[in-house]
């Protein structure tokens, strides 16, 4: 280790730049020279070239040149695309459903129910409730434009034909509603076999059949 004299400024410039207790002189200027020989190195690697600044200058130049001599666009103006459809594919709608039945189309306006039922295809109902709804609904299919007629007939305590099943049980009690094949209405089912028979005639009347072919209907239950 060498002894050197400095000055007495000298020394409290070396003093001022202490960084850490304990640290010696040499250490502190060791660490400023290298700061100082470090910070030279960086300065001469990033001073460029004149070939290098002569050659950003040319590059610069050309870009001006290049954008000067390019069309000025107006940004007031504006541009109408060209217009385009959107084909969409059609709806497709569904099928309506029924809950409970299927109503059968219309037929012509002189067809009489019996060109629609014979005895056998009667007969092979189950009981006289499955014949007395099987009647009911051809009715209803020969006769579909005024069948609403039968709502008029009525018992002396509860309607005997409605358009829901809730409707004929406001009008009494046990009446077993079910609803006529093929159609909206509902009729009480809960009658004896004579009460059955004489509901088929008066509707046969109310859809305007003569009293013969009345009791022909009624007999077939």
């Amino acid at each position: 280790m060498k002894t050197i004299q400095i000055d007495d400024d000298l020394y409290q410039f070396i003093a001022a730049n202490t960084q850490k207790i304990g640290e010696s002189a040499s250490d502190i200027l060791r660490r400023l020279l290298w700061e100082n020989t470090q910070s030279k190195q960086v300065e001469v690697t990033l001073q460029p070239s004149a070939a290098t600044t002569s050659k950003v200058s040319s590059s610069k130049n050309d870009n001006v040149s290049e954008i000067n001599n390019q069309p000025v666009v107006d940004s007031s103006v504006k541009v109408d695309a060209p217009d385009t459809k959107v084909e969409t594919a059609p709806l497709v709608e569904e099928p309506e459903t029924q809950d409970d039945h299927v109503l059968e189309p219309s037929i012509c306006k002189d067809t009489t129910v019996f060109n629609l039922l014979n005895k056998e295809e009667v007969a092979t109902q189950k009981g006289a409730v499955g014949r007395f709804l099987f009647i009911l609904g051809k009715l209803h299919r020969a006769h579909n434009s005024n069948f609403n007629n039968v709502l008029e007939i009525k018992g002396r305590e509860r309607n005997y034909f409605g358009l829901s099943a809730s409707e004929l049980e406001a009008s009494g009690s046990s009446i077993k509603p079910k609803q006529i094949p093929n159609s909206d209405y509902w009729v009480t089912t809960n009658n004896n076999t004579p009460r059955k028979k004489f509901i088929i005639f008066e509707v046969a009347k109310h859809l305007g059949y003569e009293e013969t072919d009345a009791e022909k209907l009624r007999e077939l239950i």
